[in-house]
């Protein structure tokens, strides 16, 4: 009985890591927590009687999936920002140079937006923490 719980459990983190995973793809996985964190909550699960370890599991995972989709949230919202006045900034410029100084900082954004939501993923596969120092404090600021 023992090894059908560990191959469930373990079946069931990696089903976990794979949500986690969505939800830190690029572009796609800003929509997905977006939908997760305002639209219908299936995060929210009554809890039966007798039933507390199991609720607790799935607490944990419903309240990292929350973190991850807040703070994919925060670095897409971010980063499309960032990138829109960077574009704004660069068609405003009368210098050729500065404009193409401009357009090369927003291609560097969004580099990295690319390269920290797959460090993201890494650490994630290692079962690490997905914290970011101030940007984790920012988005714990949403709903």
């Amino acid at each position: 009985m023992a090894p059908s719980i560990q191959r469930s459990q373990l079946h069931r983190s990696q089903l976990q890591k794979l949500r986690l995973y969505l939800h830190l793809v690029p572009v796609f996985g800003v929509m997905l927590s977006l939908w997760s964190l305002y639209g219908k909550s299936t995060l929210a699960v009554e809890e039966p009687e007798g039933a507390t370890e199991k609720m607790t599991e799935e607490a944990f995972d419903a309240a990292s999936v929350r973190s991850v989709s807040r703070l994919s949230v925060i670095l897409g919202l971010s980063c499309v920002g960032a990138i829109a006045c960077l574009n704004i900034g660069a068609h405003a410029q009368t210098s050729q140079i500065n404009h193409l100084r401009f357009l090369l900082t927003s291609s560097f954004v969004g580099s990295g937006y690319f390269l920290l939501s797959l460090t993201l993923m890494f650490r994630i596969a290692k079962d690490q923490s997905v914290r970011l120092p101030g940007l984790s404090q920012l988005s714990r600021r949403l709903p």
